[in-house]
């Protein structure tokens, strides 16, 4: 008998129509992997006087994938499509020719509700393999440090389906990784002056944003795991570590006098196009206004005195938002 082996479990993912209802899995993820595993809630029946239980009743079923990897400028979308909202796309063009480049914007509605999308993730291999439906990105974290940009999260799904067949001929997209030595942060007192003034001591730094979604469950026999997803308080906040200089120390007076400051983390990377005066290139920018609501002992960093700020995002009156990110890559459709 083959044995089903770690190594061969492949994840494939396609883009729902209708969330919960499985469609092909036709994409396959290079930089950014999707773990499934089940979940469950079940409850014990002890009666009184017995020492053991005589029953193990199965309440709520569902799964999780848990969400590692280091970024690629074409993978991002599906990222920020599930985790924010539906984008708004937008062609870059040289007179009337369409380059390869697409400008990928999103926002998360401060009073509305938002659109994401949700996926059908498949796990395995000819041998073997389950799926799940309606994987919708809950939690994620990107880090940035020169010596690595990561990503962590967490995905919420609908029970898996075991013993399927995976869909055949996924395609891959290109690979082309944010690299630490393309990134930047930035730290301004307005919307307007965002991306002005670089932070020269910046050590390393981290966008997260928590607590999206969550599951309805409703009592119907008919359904075997949560109905659909909705949203929930999340929580969004971005951490600074500095050196403890000049620079690093300004975050003590904003703190103090409660002052929004508006941090950009950007990232450009290779040449999408360069003809005829216009420069395309791969690129990730995040754009935060928060608060200072925490921050660290100094410690040692490399061997410099250093301080972490965290700063918890807010709406900011002006600018209409606590946060903006936008991806410019080759992806020109989920």
């Amino acid at each position: 008998m083959a044995e089903r082996s770690t190594i061969s479990q492949a994840v494939q993912i396609g883009v729902e129509t209708t969330p919960g209802t499985t469609v092909a899995a036709n994409k396959r993820l290079g930089s950014i992997g999707f773990n499934l595993a089940p979940k469950v809630e079940i409850n014990s029946q002890r009666p009184i006087g017995q020492k053991y239980a005589n029953l193990q009743i199965l309440g709520k079923e569902w799964s999780e994938a848990s969400l590692e990897g280091s970024p690629a400028y074409p993978e991002l979308p599906y990222v920020w499509s599930s985790l924010l909202s539906a984008a708004t796309i937008t062609s870059i063009m040289d007179g009337a020719t369409d380059t390869d480049g697409r400008t990928w914007a999103f926002d998360s509605n401060a009073f509305g509700a938002d659109s994401p999308k949700t996926y059908t993730v498949e796990q395995g291999s000819s041998l073997r393999a389950h799926r799940a439906s309606n994987v919708i990105i809950s939690d994620a974290t990107l880090n940035f440090s020169r010596s690595e940009v990561t990503i962590e999260g967490t995905a919420l799904a609908k029970a898996i389906e075991d013993n399927v067949s995976l869909t055949s001929s996924p395609t891959m997209l290109p690979q082309v990784p944010v690299r630490p030595t393309e990134v930047t942060f930035y730290l301004d007192d307005t919307a307007a002056g965002l991306g002005t003034t670089k932070l020269s001591r910046a050590l390393s730094g981290s966008f997260e944003l928590s607590s999206r979604f969550g599951p309805l469950w409703v009592v119907d026999a008919s359904e075997s795991s949560f109905v659909t997803t909705i949203e929930t308080e999340p929580g969004c906040n971005f951490k600074l570590m500095q050196e403890a200089n000049a620079q690093g120390m300004e975050s003590l007076t904003a703190m103090r006098n409660g002052a929004t400051k508006f941090l950009r983390i950007e990232a450009v990377g290779p040449i999408i196009y360069d003809e005829n005066s216009v420069l395309v290139q791969h690129r990730l920018r995040i754009d935060v206004a928060g608060q200072v609501s925490d921050v660290s002992e100094f410690s040692d960093e490399d061997g410099v005195y250093a301080i972490e700020w965290t700063f918890g995002a807010v709406v900011d009156p002006t600018w209409a938002k606590a946060f903006h990110v936008e991806v410019v890559t080759t992806t020109t459709a989920l």
